[in-house]
């Protein structure tokens, strides 16, 4: 094949995936940090202390569908902080809800609170993410507590917040929890290769650098237009 054609190929896709991250960037797609914080969307905790997951209601108020991220950070000043655990596009001017695990086994979940998108969760709690199985009881409670053993750093006390509310929901026994806690423990420290000292030091949050933003603002591009 003729040298020039193949040049010319090359660069017409190059100007072609250019001009789709520009149309991005510049209102192809919609970053949800950005649409928060224009007031675009709202979060609101709709699920009691104890619910294995959590669902949130999400309202889009704007004009355009938003794209809400598993793996999503949520935090509030009053209620308990949630991870979202699913991909959803909410449509414009409309309401939807998805579900999330609890990020704080002290702080129990309060009904009707507001949260607010605060970047996304580490790389080991995605995976954790990626391989529950929400609509089963039994194995998102081994995500969540998972989960909690990879914030609490190794350690999480059962009797207070939401560890407490979840053996009140579930109606075990509190050296039940105590048990399962240690197997997910366990779990934690053989998926991910850990010992007792780098499970300590690991953070719950993915690190906040221009490239990882660039990567998930493209992302949601890619689900906002293509349905990916």
């Amino acid at each position: 094949m003729n040298i020039r054609l193949i040049a010319l190929i090359v660069v017409l896709i190059g100007f072609s995936f250019g001009c789709g991250v520009l149309s991005f960037l510049y209102g192809g797609g919609i970053n949800l940090e950005q649409a928060y914080n224009n007031n675009q969307i709202s979060f609101v905790q709709k699920t009691y202390a104890g619910s294995i997951p959590h669902n949130v209601i999400v309202k889009n108020n704007g004009s355009q569908p938003v794209v809400v991220d598993k793996g999503t950070i949520l935090t509030s000043d009053e209620s308990q902080d949630l991870v979202i655990i699913e991909n959803k596009k909410i449509s414009p001017n409309s309401n939807d809800s998805v579900q999330a695990y609890c990020l704080e086994p002290n702080q129990k979940a309060i009904p009707h609170k507001k949260l607010k998108p605060s970047g996304i969760v580490s790389p080991e709690i995605n995976h954790i993410i990626d391989n529950s199985e929400p609509s089963n009881l039994q194995n998102a409670t081994k995500s969540q507590l998972q989960i909690w053993i990879l914030v609490g750093k190794g350690n999480v006390n059962p009797y207070t917040g939401e560890a407490r509310a979840l053996v009140e929901n579930q109606g075990i026994r509190y050296y039940q929890l105590r048990q399962n806690l240690s197997n997910a423990k366990n779990s934690v420290m053989e998926q991910f290769n850990m010992t007792d000292t780098t499970i300590e030091n690991i953070s719950i949050t993915s690190d906040s650098n221009t490239a990882n933003q660039w990567f998930s603002d493209l992302r949601q591009w890619l689900r906002f237009n293509l349905g990916i």
